[in-house]
């Protein structure tokens, strides 16, 4: 039997520690595995929310833009939750500094988004209706 594709990406950054505590505290995502170095910080640890992971790393050379940021970074992560609204209250609930607001999207999504402390712009999202394309777009 075939098993379904999973994606689980890696987010670069200078504190596991750090990262690891947005994700666990303010987005309720739970830490499943770490590692610690040679320094007794974390290498990197897993979290996740519904089945989905998240990998934090610290990377083993020296790499540019893996600090805090306020700037939007050219990646962002598009992640399924099954009721938008309850989660987007759990997460305001708890500190977390929403960017956008629920909306209803024309693809028929509901999304609201949020920026972890490095820079990365998460949606969070729930599918609600059928895509119905603004006036005089085109969907191929």
């Amino acid at each position: 039997m075939k098993k379904n594709a999973q994606l689980m990406p890696m987010i670069s950054v200078d504190s596991v520690e750090r990262a690891r505590t947005f994700y666990v505290e303010t987005l309720g995502f739970n830490h499943i595995m770490g590692m610690l170095g040679k320094d007794g910080n974390l290498d990197f640890c897993t979290v996740v929310l519904d089945g989905a992971k998240i990998m934090l790393t610290r990377p083993r050379e020296k790499t540019e833009g893996i600090g805090p940021s306020a700037s939007k970074r050219p990646v962002g992560i598009y992640f399924e939750v099954e009721d938008v609204k309850a989660f987007h209250d759990q997460v305001k609930k708890r500190g977390g500094r929403i960017t956008d607001p629920i909306t209803d999207q024309w693809w028929g999504d509901r999304t609201f988004k949020i920026m972890d402390p490095y820079g990365y712009e998460i949606w969070f999202y729930q599918t609600v209706g059928e895509p119905v394309p603004p006036q005089g777009a085109k969907l191929v």
